[in-house]
Formats: structure tokens, C-alpha cells, sequence
């Protein structure tokens, strides 16, 4: 791609994993002078609604995060089947997540390279290079790294291994430092993969490490990245870490229909503790008496006699009628912030926080005929325990038959 095609894409995204400011509406001009129309007439004449990314496609032109190429005498494309180079990839990805203004200081603005420590140097990109303020951007905030040799080799066309490294890092699903893989006896780029399948970020005509993504493909990957889990800003998604990189996560499922719920827990966890329970849970919202209590976590601490050392997190059920109290007693505590309240498929999720000398999560979910509680305890000492809740939370099901 040469400095004038690629001047025809902008990109928005309203948050930045690195916690950046949010940035402001920007729109990249053609080097031409070429101004785009308004965003409501301008259609990609090669995207087809049948083409498997239509949507993915769409959804990025919305938000003005890409607008395509204008190609003389035709309608605008965007070449979704065309092999997508590592400047490319970069452009698309840097102006998805920071801000235009800290992407055009990357490479000019003194006060900037003091206040971020910003700055680059590729043998192979020239600082008046199109995609130089990107890769700026980029390599300031440890997206890409390059090549051993100095170089990033803009104009090489990217692999799926390549490109989920650099999504794993952009979008907090990895983290920035990784253990040493060789003594791990595992190639570089597995763990990346991992977390792209984990996350389900990779397009099914993308599978294998060396395939050679194509614009298409990312589109549709960087859409369900921006997506997941929902309206989060990246750096509160669900996120893998170095010390599950060096001991992969693998699930145990435990299904009990009788007291409706389906879980999933860590197989490096023992056996969920389930105790009746017919008292007050006292200080923990609601202060309800519950049916039932299910200890989840690492390191039972049963002392026998009905009583359990609470583990890092705990599964609740409450008698159905009870639902709506609980639902006001909630609104009402004081220590309570409701972060999310939607439903889905006929379960009612409350996602919640509720900070007195610490801060614990929670849930409600609310079927038909299931009243559930799922909270995350604060005194918890386990590894990167907010992760671990939304990953549990995540699939864990209510079974209201």
C-alpha cells in the first residue's frame, strides 16, 4: 500500500487498553485533498452482504474506523480478500484504540515525548512514512517490538501467529511479558493463540499459525474484539496472565440440574464444597436466608460439623419468591454499586460491587423459577481473582427446567 491509498482510512474507538485519554473525533484526509463523504452514504462496493465479514466490515465503517480505498472511476472498496500487510495491520489496530492526537504527536510533539516517554526507531521506517506515526504509537506502548535486526518490515504481509500477538497484547488479553518459552518447550506464538481461541477472536478461515491473514479477517477479528465481553474499555476484559501461560487453564464442568446450575471451575481446583444452608449470610447483600451454598476455589478448608471456611468464591441459591426483596435491598445498600443489569434469553444477570473494608463482586441471576447468587469474596488471595470471577461467571448457566 502506498502513502496516498492509505491515507484513505481513519479509524475511532472510544478507549484504549493502555488506559489513555479518550480520544477525540478525528478524520484522516487523503493525501490527495480527497475528503470522504458523510458516513451514512458510503458503502464498500467489493463487500457484498453475503461475504462472511459483511458485518464485522460494517460495524468498523460505523465507527469510523476504517473507511476504505477510493479507487478512480469506481465505488468504494475496501478489499476484504487482499492480504494485509504489518503497516496495515498496525494503522488498523493503533487507530482503533488510541488517541488521534497522541498518534500524531508520537513522532513531533516534544512535550509528548517527555510526558510518554514516546519515541521509535526502525532502520525501515522513515519518520514521513504514512504508517510512521502508527508504528510510533505502537512500539511506545509495546504493541509491536520488531525484528532482531532493527527493522519492522512494514511491507510484509502478516501471519495469523504475528497478528494475535499483537492483538493478545493491544486488547489486555496477554500480558507484556511472558514466561521463557523454550524452557516451557513452547513456540512463541501458542500462548497468543490461546488467548485469541479463549476470547473467540479467530475467524474460521483462520486457523493455522501461518496463514497470512487477510484484511477481511482482521476486520472481522479486531470487531469481536471490540465486543467482548460487551461495553468494557480493554483493559477490564477477561485477560490470561504470565502464571497461566506457564500452567495452562484447562475446565472441569459440574452440573447439578436438581439445584439448577451448570459450572465450570479449574482443574487444578478441588471438588466445589456444597453445604445447606439455612442461615443469614448477615453482612453480604442480600441478607436473605439461602437454600444452599456451593465453596468454590482453591484450598478447602472444611472443619466439618457443616461448617466451611469460605473459599474465593461461592454459588447461592435463594428461594425464588425472595427475588424481588433482594433486588430492593440491593438498590438500597449503601455499599452497593450495580455495574450492569440486563437479561438475556430469560435470565436476569445484576452484575455488582459491593466495597466496605474491601471490594467483592457479585451477581444475580434471576430465572423464571432460579434464584442464584454468584459473588467473588474479598478477601480473597487467589492470582488475578477479578479475571478469574468473570471467566467463572461467564459460564456459568442457570438450569430452569
Amino acid at each position: 500500500m502506498d502513502s496516498h491509498a492509505s491515507a484513505t482510512m481513519s479509524f475511532q474507538h472510544p478507549s484504549s487498553p493502555m488506559r489513555l485519554l479518550r480520544w477525540i473525533v478525528s478524520l484522516l484526509i487523503l493525501a490527495t485533498g480527497f475528503l470522504p463523504t458523510a458516513a451514512a452514504a458510503m458503502f464498500f462496493g467489493d463487500v457484498p452482504e453475503t461475504h462472511p465479514y459483511a458485518e464485522s466490515i460494517e460495524l468498523l465503517r460505523e465507527r469510523e474506523i476504517v473507511q476504505g480505498f477510493v479507487v478512480p472511476g469506481e465505488r468504494r472498496v475496501f478489499w476484504p480478500d487482499s492480504s494485509i500487510t504489518r503497516a496495515e495491520f498496525t494503522q488498523m489496530i493503533v487507530h482503533a484504540l488510541a488517541p488521534q492526537t497522541l498518534i500524531d504527536e508520537c513522532l513531533t510533539d516534544s512535550q509528548a515525548l517527555e510526558r510518554y516517554g514516546l519515541g521509535m526507531s526502525f532502520a525501515d521506517v522513515p519518520a514521513d512514512a504514512w504508517y510512521a506515526p502508527a508504528v510510533c504509537t505502537a512500539w511506545s506502548y509495546r504493541f509491536v517490538s520488531g525484528y532482531g535486526d532493527g527493522s519492522f518490515r512494514p511491507d510484509r504481509p502478516i501471519t495469523l501467529a504475528e497478528g494475535s500477538k499483537i492483538l493478545s497484547v493491544a486488547f489486555a488479553l496477554a500480558p507484556l511479558e511472558i514466561p521463557e518459552l523454550t524452557v516451557l518447550g513452547t513456540e512463541w506464538y501458542k500462548p497468543y493463540l490461546h488467548y485469541m481461541t479463549t476470547a473467540g477472536a479467530i475467524p474460521g478461515t483462520a486457523q493455522d499459525y501461518a496463514h497470512l491473514l487477510t484484511r477481511g479477517e482482521v476486520a472481522e477479528m479486531l470487531a469481536r474484539l471490540l465486543k467482548l465481553p460487551s461495553d468494557q474499555p480493554p483493559e477490564t476484559r477477561i485477560a490470561l496472565d504470565t502464571e497461566e501461560v506457564a500452567n495452562p487453564v484447562t475446565w472441569t464442568e459440574m452440573r447439578n440440574p436438581t439445584l439448577g446450575f451448570a459450572l465450570a471451575y479449574p482443574n487444578s481446583w478441588p471438588t466445589p464444597h456444597l453445604m445447606s444452608r439455612g442461615t443469614y449470610d448477615r453482612t453480604l447483600s442480600p441478607r436473605l436466608p439461602s437454600l444452599w451454598k456451593l465453596f468454590i476455589g482453591p484450598e478447602p478448608a472444611c472443619l466439618g460439623r457443616n461448617t466451611c471456611l469460605e473459599r474465593d468464591f461461592s454459588l447461592t441459591g435463594f428461594d425464588r419468591k425472595l427475588a424481588a426483596q433482594a433486588i430492593t435491598e440491593l438498590d438500597d445498600d449503601q455499599y452497593v454499586s450495580i455495574i450492569e443489569d440486563e437479561t438475556v434469553n430469560g435470565t436476569r444477570t445484576i452484575f455488582y460491587e459491593e466495597t466496605t473494608d474491601c471490594t467483592a463482586r457479585g451477581a444475580f441471576l434471576i430465572t423464571p423459577k432460579r434464584f442464584l447468587r454468584f459473588r467473588m469474596h474479598c478477601e480473597t488471595t487467589l492470582h488475578n481473582p477479578e479475571n478469574a470471577f468473570m471467566r467463572l461467571l461467564g459460564m456459568l448457566q442457570v438450569l430452569d427446567h
